[in-house]
Order: structure tokens, then C-alpha cells, then sequence
């Protein structure tokens, strides 16, 4: 028995010995890697060691140490109970343990532990260390915020995107179009040789689209570069994208890039004034009408680290030196992601000053007059004690985007959206969404927009380019405005439609078509035709009830609502107004592509065209613009309300003249070859110019011919010389060619079993114009 015993102890000896030693062997060699900042490779070293029985607290303390300098929150708050046992059991461990203790619990959300650690790191600081003190006055002040925001939860859904946005790596600053249809954003994403630098992760930018509520598999936007790039804002119409472009050398600057169609052009200067060479120019977002740049910068004259800057479009085209928003927008802290929303009163932005619940968080200011209101907290749960960034919200006040690295992410940062409350769609913004097609082709073409704001003396507001590819233009305009759009189109004349926004009180979505046709006679273009089909709500009532369909159907068609059990339910309780209304939720479509313009089909279209002639509008008719240093001559201004209200009542008016004006007939011959208009037949065309005269509701039908002799092209060359040249005759009496319907039809049925004669003709007859449109 003694031996069993004795062999027992020397056995419990040597395996003792045995830990030892290979804790004695891994902790040197942890402390080996902790000396050169090797901390993934010390920790798994310091483990081996603690689970081989080691009790120095410095050890503990080291690998929770290794912990803490994780990228990933998930991992850095796995330090703390290593830190809590250097804490308990540790004599001669750092003071600062206490404040990086209280930093953890904060980031894990557990803020009266957190506070606990703050005020201990406070006591044991030494009372002449006036930063120590004013670090740890912080932190207990980013405490008591905490506490407060958190018992008073807003009233926000905070979503979390699926892992076909989000990954196991970073993604952040999702930049977003005022409509949602078009989302960019930057994502960290392991380096394999790309660039020139040595990082284990690189930055790619994505880009996503919004399909009917749910979003496209994001693909990656190729930007040449071979160092640090980000998603830094976008234009409110998504087809400009202001992009992070950092160098060797160069802390950063910003830049542009232009979508046409699916592609996106080579980066470019997005102003001469804004990126300095020396200083970092992180984010900025652009007002809709493209005068005003928000942007953050940490340039000397600031008010401390990062500040929020704004640079304004002048009428001669530059651009005014950077103006520091100073406070109370900016502080002695980092004031950075700025995003204006499109109302051009909101700013949002991120920042570690103010009233900051822990890491960054995101604020508000108002624009009130000329002075910026003091920053508002956004409040828990869109902040949280982890680093919440980059918000944008959509122009409907419906639906906001960030970034965060809060517990419960795939790693690292990630993205998220939120369901904004009932009271934040109601922004006064008129958005409208358009295209602009070439109504021959159906295709588009080149197209530049001039908008004017008329209050303030034709002065050039902002020039839009729709997208080359699909015509598609996003306009925002604020409430109790008129405008001009003058639209210059590739193969037309600029022509000006106006558009007069009510003082409303809600967000109001217009979708509008606009098909342009060019007015030939005799292969000659005459004239054009400008169609507006405009797909809009009579009533606030109507606007609020649609805008609350269509954001309930974007969160049934993107997975945010259990369709199944509710139709379940409905189906249960046999509501088969509710099923309805589900379905049409489901099957709901709202993008510019999906209107449909039929006016026959969709009784919310109202349509409105302008025939321009030409020979009607003579330079002293033209509207002169002055834009953008330039003159144009455009049509005359076309208002769209104005031409929809006329034409519905002109829709029932009947022409008014002498029905015995119709029976005016005239038959003219010529002679073999030629298309000389003899002087006998004046009298006659006389006779049709006087019945003209009288009744502006008539017009002139001249129709030419010719003999069947000779080929069919020389035919209808002939023919249509001989109507031309009738057609001259009354223009130059000064029948406009509106009233004028000429046609050359060559060698006819009738006229090959006619007399050679009878086929050198030209036929005119009075006709009803009015008839003639309701053929049309």
C-alpha cells in the first residue's frame, strides 16, 4: 500500500513537472511574441500556459492584453475575464488596467460595470495627472450617457442585412440614392497581391441595386488603384459617386466617378479646393442640386481632429474655399461621415465629442436660418456603446442606412438599416423620377437639364446629365417653388417645361415620361412634339396612402415581414380584403421602369404634349436663357398643368366654320417632268387661302402625283416636288405648316389607268384640323 502511494506522488510529481515545464516553455515564448507586437501568436502561447496552471495575474493580464487589440469587438471583449482575475488577484498590475477594463464592459454593453472600472481607474490616478483625470471624467461622462439613452429607447427598428451583404470581414459607409434603388458601400476583404501594399486586408468598393424591395447580389465596382479606396457619398440620383482615394504618402483625398448605364468612368477630381496634400479628407455628401458639398477634413484651422467643412457652388462655376461649420457642429473631437439629406436642412454625422454613448455615434443638426442646432444624439438603439457610423437617410424620411461593429455582427463592422418612425416621412420634398425618350426609337439620347429657379431671377440652379443609357434623371425639389426645366436633347431644339411644386407638407413622388418626335414633311424635320406623361396623386389623402403601400410592400418583398404566417392568419380569419391587400403588396412594383404610362390602363396618368412648328417660332418667339455662362434659345415654355387642363377641354370642343368651306377642292396639272406651279391656278388657291382666313379651325390637304411612266423612286421624287411646291405657295401666304398636310404618293392605282395627264397632278382639298387630331 505504501508503495502504491509512493509511486502515486512521483507519478502527480513528474507530471506537475512536466506542466511546468511546458508552461515555463510557452510563456517564454509568449513573451517573446508580446515584445514585438505579435499578439495573435503570443495569445495562443499565453493560453497554453494558463490552461498548464499559470496564476501570474501579468500573465493574465498580457493575454487578455492580446484580446483587446483584436480589429474585431467580438474578440476584444473576451479579454475581460482576464482582466477581471489580474484585477482580483494582481498587486502591481497597471492603473490603466482599470480604464481598459471599463472600456470593454462599455463596449459590451455593460455600463454600470463599466462605470464601476471608470471611477476606480479615477481614484488610483494620480491627482496631478491632469490628462488621466480628464480621461477618465470622460469616460464616466460617456457612462452616464449610456445609462440615459438607454433607458429611454427611440422608437427605431434596427435591421440587420442578410450575408449576401454582410460577411465574416468589415463592411461599412453604405451610401445610398435618394429613392434606395442604387447602394454602394466599402468592404475589407483579405489581400491577395492586388496592390503594392503589405496589409493583411485591402478596401473594395460594392454596389447593390434595389429590385422591387429586395437587393441584388452586390458586385464589386473595379477602381484602378493600388492603394486605400472607399465608398465616400453619393449624388442624390445615384449617378455620381464621391470615392475615398488614399496614397503611399498622402493621408487621402476625395474624388469622383460617373455611372453610365451599368458602368462607372475612371476617378476624378471632384473639386480643385477640396483635397489638400498634407491632410486627410475622409467623407462627404453633395446637396440634389449639386451646389453645395459637405465634406470632413482634419486641415489645419479646425477645431480639433477631424471637422465637418462646406464648400458652395458660385455662379461663374468655381468653387468657395472650404468654410469650417465650427460649433456647435464641430469639437475638439472627430465630427466626420457627414450626410446632408436632401431636404438641405438635416445633417447627419458621426462623432467621439459631444454626448457620445461610447465609441462613435451618430448626431443630427438642423439648419435653422444661418446657425446649425445643437448636435441631438440619435439615441439607442440606433447608437450603441460600440462605433456607430455613416447614416444616410432616404429622401422620404422613411428609411435610414449605417454602419456599425456593435455586438451580434458577422466581424468586424457591418451593415444595417433602419425603419424610421411614422413622423420622419413627413419631409416636404417633391422627388421626381423620369426618362426621356426619343419617341421614334424608343430609345434615348444625349440630354442635359437646366433647372432654374424662377424666384430667383433665372438665375442657373443646377444642371442634371440623365443617364445616357436608360434616360433616367432624379430631380428633388423643395415645397412652394417654380422652376424651369430647359431640356436640350441630341436632334432637337431645347425646349423649357415648367414645373410648379405646391407648398406641401408631405413627400410627394412624381414619375414622369417624356417622349420627344420630330414633325417631318417631305423627309424635311418641320417641327417636334413634346410629350409629358406625368404618373402622379390628386390629394394629400391619396399621396400619404400610396407612400404608406408602397414602403409596407418594401418590407414584405425584403423579408422583414413573415408573409407566410400572416397570410395564415388572414386566411384563418377569413379576411379576404387583408389577403388582397397582401397580395398586392407582394406583387407591388414602384421603380420608373415598372409605371405604367398607357393612360388607357393607368388612370393616375395625365398626359399633356406641345407641337412646336418650326416656322411658328421665329428667333423673336425663342426664350432667351442665360446658363452657365451661355445663351440658349429655347421653345417656348410649356406648362404642363396649364397644357393638360386646355387639351381636356379641347377634347370635347367641336370645330366651328362653314361646312360648305369643305367642299373647296382644287386640281392642278403640270407638265411632263416638271413641278413649276403655273400663275392660271392662283385664283382657285386664292379662293382656298380666303376660306382659311376665316375659320382657323380649317387647314389644307395637298396630296401630289405623278404619271406611271417612269420608276417608282423617280416617281415619288416627282410627286413630291409638285406638293411642295403648292405647299410653298400657301406658307409664303402665310398658312403656318401646322395647317398644312402634304404628302407625295407617286404613281397611284388610279392614276396608272388614268391619262398621262391626270397623273401630273396635285390634289387640295379644306380640311377639319380638329378631325384630322382625333384620327391621330
Amino acid at each position: 500500500m505504501i508503495k502504491k502511494c509512493i509511486y502515486l506522488l512521483l507519478s502527480l510529481f513528474f507530471a506537475t513537472g512536466s506542466l511546468f515545464a511546458q508552461s515555463n516553455k510557452s510563456l517564454a515564448e509568449a513573451e517573446r511574441y508580446f515584445g514585438i507586437k505579435s499578439y495573435e501568436a503570443a495569445l495562443a502561447k499565453y493560453q497554453e500556459a494558463i490552461q498548464a496552471g499559470e496564476k501570474d495575474p501579468m500573465v493574465h493580464y498580457r493575454a487578455g492584453v492580446c484580446y483587446q487589440k483584436s480589429p474585431e469587438l467580438t474578440e476584444q471583449i473576451k479579454a475581460i475575464p482576464y482582466f477581471e482575475y489580474a484585477v482580483a488577484n494582481g498587486k502591481s498590475i497597471p492603473t490603466t488596467l482599470h480604464y481598459d477594463l471599463g472600456d470593454l464592459y462599455l463596449k459590451d454593453e455593460n455600463v454600470p460595470k463599466a462605470l464601476e472600472s471608470f471611477t476606480r481607474f479615477r481614484q488610483l490616478s494620480n491627482k496631478a495627472d491632469k490628462k488621466a483625470i480628464a480621461q477618465a471624467d470622460d469616460a464616466i461622462r460617456t457612462c452616464s450617457n449610456a445609462m440615459a439613452l438607454m433607458s429611454v429607447p427611440r422608437d427605431f427598428k434596427v435591421n440587420y442585412f442578410n450575408s449576401m451583404i454582410n460577411t465574416q470581414y468589415t463592411e461599412y459607409n453604405p451610401v445610398v440614392s435618394a429613392d434606395e434603388s442604387v447602394m454602394a458601400y466599402t468592404a475589407l476583404r483579405p489581400n491577395t497581391g492586388k496592390t503594392r501594399t503589405g496589409d493583411k486586408f485591402i478596401e473594395e468598393l460594392y454596389i447593390s441595386y434595389n429590385n422591387n424591395g429586395s437587393w441584388t447580389e452586390p458586385k464589386q465596382i473595379p477602381l484602378a488603384h493600388n492603394y486605400n479606396v472607399g465608398t465616400a457619398g453619393i449624388s442624390a440620383d445615384g449617378q455620381k459617386m464621391i470615392v475615398f482615394m488614399g496614397g503611399a504618402t498622402d493621408p487621402g483625398g476625395l474624388y469622383q466617378i460617373t455611372k453610365t448605364g451599368d458602368t462607372w468612368s475612371k476617378a476624378s477630381l471632384l473639386t480643385p479646393n477640396i483635397n489638400t496634400p498634407k491632410y486627410l479628407e475622409s467623407t462627404a455628401s453633395i446637396t440634389p442640386d449639386g451646389k453645395t458639398i459637405y465634406f470632413a477634413s482634419d486641415r489645419l484651422g479646425g477645431q480639433g481632429g477631424l471637422d465637418i467643412y462646406r464648400t458652395t457652388l458660385q455662379a461663374n462655376g468655381s468653387w468657395t474655399a472650404p468654410v469650417n461649420l465650427g460649433a456647435p457642429v464641430n469639437t475638439k473631437a472627430d465630427e466626420d461621415a457627414p450626410f446632408i439629406h436632401p431636404d438641405q436642412k438635416t445633417l447627419f454625422f458621426t462623432s467621439n465629442g459631444h454626448n457620445s454613448m461610447g465609441g462613435r455615434d451618430i448626431f443630427m443638426s438642423k439648419l435653422v436660418g444661418e446657425k446649425w442646432s445643437s448636435p441631438e444624439n440619435m439615441g439607442y438603439p440606433v447608437n450603441t456603446t460600440a462605433n456607430d457610423n455613416y447614416f444616410t437617410l432616404i429622401a422620404d424620411g422613411t428609411r435610414a442606412y449605417f454602419s456599425s461593429d456593435r455586438k451580434g455582427g458577422h466581424g468586424g463592422q457591418d451593415i444595417y438599416y433602419l425603419d424610421m418612425p411614422a413622423s420622419s416621412a413627413d419631409i416636404p420634398l417633391t422627388m421626381i423620377k423620369g426618362k426621356i425618350l426619343n419617341a421614334e426609337t424608343g430609345k434615348p439620347m444625349p440630354t442635359k437639364i437646366y433647372l432654374i429657379d424662377n424666384s430667383t431671377g433665372k438665375k442657373l440652379d443646377f444642371v442634371y446629365d440623365p443617364d445616357p443609357k436608360t434616360g433616367n434623371y432624379l430631380v428633388i425639389l423643395p415645397p412652394s417653388k417654380n422652376y424651369d426645366m430647359v431640356i436640350e436633347s441630341e436632334g432637337f431644339l431645347p425646349y423649357t417645361l415648367n414645373i410648379n411644386i405646391p407648398n406641401q407638407t408631405y413627400f410627394y413622388e412624381l414619375y414622369q415620361m417624356i417622349n420627344l418626335r420630330t414633325i417631318k414633311q417631305f423627309d424635311v424635320v418641320v417641327g417636334q412634339e413634346v410629350e409629358v406623361k406625368n404618373a402622379f396623386y390628386d390629394t394629400d389623402q391619396d399621396v400619404k396612402a400610396d407612400l404608406r403601400k408602397t414602403h409596407e410592400a418594401k418590407l414584405v418583398q425584403g423579408g422583414n415581414v413573415d408573409v407566410y404566417d400572416l397570410m395564415l392568419d388572414l386566411m384563418a380569419s377569413g379576411d379576404k380584403e387583408g389577403i388582397d391587400y397582401l397580395t398586392d403588396l407582394i406583387q407591388m412594383k414602384n421603380p420608373i421602369e415598372d409605371v405604367n404610362f398607357n393612360e388607357k390602363e393607368n388612370s393616375r396618368i395625365e398626359v399633356a404634349s406641345r407641337t412646336y412648328y418650326y416656322d411658328e417660332s421665329d428667333e423673336s418667339k425663342f426664350e432667351q436663357k442665360k446658363i452657365d455662362g451661355k445663351t440658349i434659345f429655347s421653345l417656348p415654355t410649356f406648362s404642363f398643368s396649364e397644357e393638360a387642363k386646355k387639351q381636356k377641354e379641347n377634347a370635347v370642343k367641336k370645330s366651328t366654320f362653314d361646312k360648305a368651306s369643305l367642299t373647296k377642292f382644287v386640281k392642278i396639272y403640270f407638265d411632263a417632268g416638271k413641278s413649276d406651279l403655273k400663275a392660271q391656278y392662283n385664283t382657285q388657291l386664292d379662293a382656298v387661302l380666303a376660306e382659311l382666313s376665316k375659320f382657323p379651325d380649317l387647314g389644307v390637304e395637298i396630296s401630289g402625283f405623278a404619271s406611271a411612266e417612269g420608276s417608282e423612286e423617280l416617281n415619288r421624287e416627282i410627286s413630291n416636288k409638285r406638293a411642295i411646291a403648292v405647299l410653298d405657295y400657301f406658307n409664303h401666304k402665310g398658312v403656318v405648316r401646322r395647317r398644312i398636310v402634304a404628302k407625295g404618293y407617286g404613281a397611284s392605282q388610279t392614276t396608272a389607268t388614268a391619262s398621262k395627264e391626270e397623273g401630273r397632278r396635285v390634289e387640295v382639298r379644306v380640311v377639319d384640323l380638329n378631325a384630322l387630331v382625333e384620327k391621330k
